[in-house]
């Protein structure tokens, strides 16, 4: 099959989720196993049932948000290589294998993402790419919504990018990517994306931890919200 190139960039204005920002080259392929993809599976369905993943009401319809991946085996050219969540997948309880795309090469400068799949990359797949390229021990990355923990960001000393930085452009991975080199961020392993209103992004060496990291910053926020007695 050829290879589809898009250019994905959002001239509408604003923030919206869901919409590729980045200049895609896309294989359309088979999909995967269903073994291959299980681990994924499992997460994004917590985390979709936790309200983390799902789509929200947006001028002329709905838009999904909150994505998952997975840092796959590297090519045959040494190009490390991440399995994630294909794009406008955000509405669905349940996925199925032609509902992941792997993300086969990327450029922060260009702007630019080399996929292949029975589906599209997810329009965050540019700031995926960073923690993979950026900490050698993180295997999965999980972005999600919560208000609970954006709005709480400071009392619970969680790092963010800054708010003038609009998600899945490279403003935002470069911002990104000097959060991951401050100790203190790779150490909490959730950083918050302050230009994306609600978005958060855990990673971690294991699907387990970066899960958990997610469900312990939410009851962090819920147990700050909650009336004294």
């Amino acid at each position: 099959m050829g290879i589809l190139e898009e250019d994905g960039t959002d001239t509408a204005g604003g923030e919206r989720e869901g919409v590729t920002k980045f200049h895609l080259r896309y294989t359309p392929s088979a999909p995967l196993a269903a073994a291959r993809v299980a681990t994924l599976q499992g997460w994004r369905r917590i985390l979709f049932d936790l309200g983390l993943i799902g789509q929200e009401a947006a001028e002329g319809g709905s838009i999904g948000f909150g994505n998952v991946s997975e840092l796959f085996d590297a090519g045959q050219d040494g190009q490390e290589r991440f399995l994630i969540t294909a794009t406008q997948t955000g509405h669905k309880p349940v996925l199925t294998p032609k509902d992941y795309s792997l993300v086969t090469g990327w450029d922060l400068a260009a702007n630019r993402i080399d996929a292949e799949g029975p589906s599209p990359p997810s329009s965050e797949s540019l700031t995926h790419a960073i923690f993979y390229a950026s900490l050698a021990d993180t295997r999965y990355v999980f972005h999600g919504h919560s208000p609970e923990i954006w709005s709480r960001a400071c009392a619970l000393g969680l790092p963010s990018t800054a708010r003038d930085a609009p998600y899945g452009t490279p403003e935002i991975a470069r911002e990104v990517q000097a959060l991951l080199a401050l100790p203190d961020c790779r150490a909490a392993g959730l950083l918050v994306m302050g230009g994306h209103r609600n978005g958060i992004i855990s990673f971690a060496a294991s699907a387990e931890a970066a899960g958990d990291i997610l469900l312990q910053a939410l009851a962090r926020a819920r147990s700050l919200a909650s009336p004294a007695k």
